[in-house]
């Protein structure tokens, strides 16, 4: 259906006949707008999606290729950049995370893979997956609960390279599916959407931030998200950063603070190590992690 025709049999009203009453026309009015409003919420996921298509067509002109691997490790926030045509990469590591509150404790472990791979130096598409394990006590009652908490799929969008006066800007859908253990089943499908941006200030030093909204899936009112990560260059093979994250809403606001470093064994393979820590409504929160990032470029054409 064209867009004209889209709009016409979705937004079309009957004219009013003349018995009608004011107050059948204000009733129908409401009913219309109603169910306008229920069919806007079922194609929201579909716009959004097919915008982003619509987006990368437009944007999908060459880009540099990075002679060393670029990663969203360590840390939580994410580069503006892809991966590259046809370059497969793969982010993992396990991750330890406590929550410690009068009357309440938390303590979970996880294993997150995330995997890219490039369509165009501009596009990629991507997935995550993540198994956890949580323990949970809360005044005299405990309670436990694991499996997979996160299958993902999305696409990025790198919109513009960095200049000597603009940063880069990147753009991030995520899907998030049902596809997860009973423990974490949400009532619905979500999404998460997030803008990247990062700007190189020095020789050693650079600067990313991130800015989105998350989703999720159980009918709750949808989470903003932002980080800000500095990172210094200790010399070629090593970096360290410290970064503030948190997350907001209408009536809340919680911020947090990790940092650490990365470790480049080659031009193709990378290893970290980072902690962080948080302290919002009366908890103390706090992350452990390691991992690695490999990416393959061996069907990348030159």
């Amino acid at each position: 259906m064209t867009f004209p025709g889209f709009f016409k049999n979705t937004f079309k009203m009957e004219p009013a006949r003349p018995e009608q009453t004011q107050d059948t026309h204000k009733h129908d009015y409401i009913a219309l707008c109603v169910n306008n409003l229920k069919k806007y919420k079922r194609m929201k996921t579909q716009i959004i999606l097919w915008s982003c298509i619509f987006l990368a067509g437009i944007t999908s002109v060459s880009a540099q290729f990075s002679e060393t691997i670029v990663s969203d490790r360590p840390g939580q926030s994410n580069s503006p950049y892809t991966v590259g045509k046809m370059v497969l990469q793969f982010q993992t590591g396990p991750q330890f995370d406590g929550a410690d509150a009068d009357n309440y404790k938390n303590n979970s472990f996880s294993w997150p893979a995330f995997v890219r791979f490039g369509i165009t130096d501009k596009i990629e598409v991507q997935t995550l997956w993540s198994y956890q394990s949580e323990n949970t006590e809360e005044y005299i009652f405990d309670s436990k609960r694991n499996g997979l908490n996160a299958a993902d799929f999305g696409l990025r969008f790198n919109i513009f390279e960095e200049t000597d006066k603009a940063p880069a800007l990147g753009f991030e859908v995520l899907y998030k599916t049902k596809l997860k253990s009973d423990d974490y089943q949400p009532d619905h499908s979500s999404a998460k959407i997030n803008f990247m941006s990062s700007k190189t200030l020095s020789d050693l030093l650079s600067l990313t931030a991130n800015l989105g909204v998350d989703y999720d899936g159980d009918g709750g009112a949808p989470t903003g998200l932002y980080t800000l990560n500095l990172v210094l260059v200790v010399k070629e093979e090593l970096s360290v950063f410290f970064e503030n994250y948190g997350n907001f809403g209408r009536d809340d606001f919680n911020t947090y603070f990790d940092f650490g470093g990365a470790y480049l064994l080659n031009p193709n393979l990378q290893l970290d190590l980072y902690g962080g820590f948080g302290y919002n409504n009366d908890t103390f929160t706090y992350l452990v992690s390691s991992g690695i990032s490999y990416r393959i470029i061996k069907w990348k054409k030159d």
